[in-house]
């Protein structure tokens, strides 16, 4: 059981009420200015609460609760018109999710130190300046003029306060790399808004992570509705516990100088390969409650299968002798990309009615008004995906990729980001990261004797997403649930990611030269920008063809997603959504099972003992919970702001 999302009468503008206005989309703007500067601060450097770092939207509900303080309760009481609509509120929530969606594990952050890192880290003990410097493209790099490298020395050193920043080297690998960025986030965009119709209104996906900000949007644009949340008790009972709970974590650090989170952690050994984790996190186990028992039950159960299936073939030796940095064993990686693949094409053959409406109405034949109240045109989406897909192409092939090798890669990417955007819009899982990734497959699938170095090198930069626990796809997705509307709502989502773009890069930079780049976040700075290093170095070094056992498993796993699909679609009986076996394999997961299994054994009692009712609010408990842990991470980030305190991650996943 599950219930939709609330929806906002479309008539609205009948009554003066505009769903994009000059103000809501300024107030956008301005929100990914303030998203771009804060969160790479407050994440590489004061290690605060990770409001943007994952799938969740924490920061997007944090700020939406701020808009509502600041609009319709202290201006709303000097002028009524003040106030900000709920159309309004909606249509800045969905430009913050973008922009939320690249700034940190979405891709800048990650990029930033990526860029410099194999000059600074390289020498002969690790092989990197005589197997990979010298196939690296000097664009693509902040290299001095005369191609030196001490404006990357700098960077990773830090530098006096009385010397400058040397922001010249740094102009021309971020004006090219924004653009193959922004193509690439403008074609994940396009491919939501033309999907976004039938995902909503045709599955009915539930969209677990867009019901919080799409109830306090609700709530705070008619606070007086019978209906709102706000008039909840069991909303209230559920945030006033968890801000307190967070809260007292954040006491507890400037006290005591003690860092924590609310979490239950425990490490059950059965034996050196078999290591299961109990894992409780209350955000998991609130959004997890809001999408159907049958996926849930998907989730983690299979999660225990991957599980079991992993430690066996570690425990026996019998897996894959090849390192993926990403993404779990490399003959894993292998399988669920083979079943990837039949999932991203099952899902469009599914579509398959609504697409060919969708391009009859782009070429204005048909039903000319289908693409009505959508994101933006068909006509423009469909024009967008294979201009952007060209810019990437071409981008790609500069950076060193063949013409062949980067249409496979391109076509694994789409088709990557394409099913990371579904598997959250569809599990809700705030915290899974990719089950595959486009540059590892293609390198590992063909192999260095076949690719040569060169294309290895060009490969190892697409590592600027990291562990893929954020992306455009899945944040203009939610953004396109949440406020549908055709009134400009795309390039607004578009102008919010190049704002974001543009002023995360100068703040990740800034803080580089200011602190010492090796003296920042380990795992956003140092360790997700060696990874991609090392990995080529052990591809070239391998210098393996091509991969046929690595082929047999992608064999299998496409062979079992077909099966899952067939199954799922055929027998109301079968127990088990196909969606859960792309996903059942990340470390994530299988680290959060327990709370997956919480979250659906509390639904279950629930429905079964006291129905709809005892649903409807242990719903709004629960999405309580999740604002108000939101709420105080996003409280004490602003408090270590000002402090300067570094360490208090009063929330995180």
């Amino acid at each position: 059981m599950s219930l939709t999302l609330p929806q906002h009468d479309p008539e609205a503008a009948a009554q003066g009420r505009r769903f994009l206005s000059v103000r809501s989309i300024t107030i956008g703007c301005a929100m990914a200015v303030v998203i771009g500067l804060a969160e790479p601060y407050l994440t590489v450097y004061l290690a605060s609460s990770y409001l943007f770092t994952d799938y969740h939207g924490g920061g997007a509900s944090f700020l939406i609760f701020m808009l509502f303080l600041l609009f319709n309760v202290l201006l709303k009481s000097v002028d009524r018109r003040m106030a900000l609509t709920t159309d309004e509120l909606l249509f800045v929530a969905a430009m913050m999710f973008a922009s939320g969606s690249i700034v940190t594990s979405g891709g800048v952050v990650h990029m930033i130190p990526l860029l410099s890192s194999a000059y600074y880290y390289g020498n002969a003990a690790n092989r990197w300046s005589e197997l990979i410097l010298p196939h690296l493209k000097g664009w693509m790099s902040p290299l001095d003029p005369g191609g030196g490298t001490e404006a990357i020395r700098k960077f990773w050193e830090g530098i006096p306060s009385n010397e400058p920043i040397p922001w010249g080297p740094w102009v021309e690998p971020l004006v090219l790399w924004g653009i193959y960025l922004m193509a690439a986030f403008a074609c994940m965009a396009a491919m939501m808004a033309l999907m976004r119709k039938h995902w909503v209104e045709h599955e009915h996906l539930s969209f677990p992570i867009a019901q919080v900000p799409a109830e306090l949007c609700a709530a705070a644009g008619d606070p007086g509705n019978p209906n709102s949340i706000f008039r909840s008790k069991a909303f209230w009972a559920g945030l006033g516990t968890l801000f307190l709970l967070h809260s007292l974590v954040g006491v507890r650090y400037y006290l005591t100088g003690q860092s924590g989170r609310l979490r239950i952690d425990e490490l059950v050994t059965f034996s050196e390969a078999y290591k299961l984790r109990i894992w409780v996190e209350i955000v998991v186990v609130g959004l997890v409650f809001l999408i159907p028992n049958r996926i849930a039950f998907s989730v983690w159960s299979l999660a225990l299968v991957s599980w079991l299936m992993r430690s066996t073939i570690k425990s026996y030796g019998i897996g894959m002798q090849e390192n993926m940095p990403y993404g779990g064993p490399a003959e894993t990686q292998h399988m669920v990309m083979g079943a990837l693949i039949v999932f991203v094409f099952s899902s469009a053959w599914y579509a398959r009615a609504h697409l060919a409406r969708a391009v009859r109405c782009a070429l204005g034949v048909g039903e000319r008004d289908y693409d009505r109240n959508e994101p933006t045109s068909y006509r423009v989406a469909l024009l967008t995906i294979p201009l952007c897909a060209a810019v990437m192409l071409v981008w790609l092939r500069y950076s060193g990729l063949g013409l062949i090798y980067g249409v496979l890669f391109l076509l694994a990417f789409l088709a990557i980001y394409y099913a990371m955007a579904r598997i959250v819009a569809q599990v809700g899982l705030p915290s899974t990261s990719g089950p595959a990734y486009p540059a590892t497959y293609l390198a590992s699938t063909f192999g260095a004797a076949t690719l040569g170095r060169e294309q290895i090198a060009a490969l190892a930069y697409q590592f600027w997403n990291a562990d893929l626990r954020q992306c455009a796809a899945a944040g203009t997705s939610h953004g396109m649930r949440l406020a549908r509307r055709r009134n400009g709502l795309f390039f607004a989502m578009l102008l919010a990611l190049l704002i974001t773009y543009v002023c995360a890069s100068l703040c990740t930079v800034r803080a580089g030269y200011q602190h010492g780049g090796s003296s920042l976040a380990a795992w956003f700075i140092i360790n997700s920008s060696r990874a991609p290093w090392w990995w080529t170095v052990g591809i070239v070094t391998r210098n393996h063809g091509l991969n046929w056992l690595g082929l047999s498993w992608a064999g299998s796993g496409a062979l079992a997603m077909w099966g899952l699909t067939v199954a799922h679609r055929t027998f109301l009986w079968w127990p088990l959504h196909p969606v859960a076996f792309l996903i059942s394999n990340t470390h994530m997961v299988i680290n959060t099972w327990f709370s997956i299994f919480l979250a659906w054994s509390i639904k279950a009692l629930v429905v079964y003992f006291g129905g709809h009712r005892a649903f409807r609010t242990a719903r709004r408990l629960f999405i309580g919970m999740i604002l108000g842990g939101f709420l105080a991470g996003g409280l004490w980030a602003i408090i270590d702001l000002i402090t300067g305190a570094q360490g208090n991650r009063v929330f995180a996943i």
